[in-house]
């Protein structure tokens, strides 16, 4: 499963904000997807809820879901939701030995935490969960 950072602000059509980073990236690629994520967040907690995980409910066949760090778009991404969306993707990879799970490494970039402050709450996934990041702008490998 691949699992985007995100929000939880709603637009008045219902859609998700989702215009940087890595959920500006699945918006433009997966057409609807907005409008998706925004009807399952309406349904689990409402505009600027926590819902924590989302998985898409045609799992397995669509292997897409959102992983919170923020409540409102422009706010930096918040400690106690990363750690709530980390036990949340605990408990699921549980549930779901076999999957492989794809995350951006949440909070930095455009949540605008350092990485070393979010990195012991991310230490607790499983094996399972795949972690990545682009180096920082400017610091890019030369080969």
């Amino acid at each position: 499963m691949f699992l985007i950072t995100t929000n939880a602000t709603l637009k008045r059509n219902g859609a998700l904000v989702m215009g940087r980073g890595i959920a500006r990236q699945a918006r433009d690629r997966f057409p609807g997807l907005d409008a998706a994520l925004g009807k399952q967040i309406l349904t689990v907690c409402g505009d600027q809820g926590v819902y924590s995980l989302l998985v898409s409910p045609r799992w397995p066949k669509a292997r897409l879901g959102a992983f919170q760090v923020k409540r409102h778009y422009s706010q930096p991404a918040s400690l106690e939701l990363i750690r709530h969306s980390t036990a949340a993707l605990c408990i699921w990879c549980a549930d779901h030995p076999d999957a492989q799970v794809a995350l951006n490494f949440p909070g930095i970039g455009n949540g605008r935490l350092c990485r070393e402050v979010v990195l012991p709450i991310v230490m607790q996934l499983p094996n399972q969960v795949t972690i990545w990041e682009y180096p920082p702008a400017g610091r890019e490998k030369r080969q």
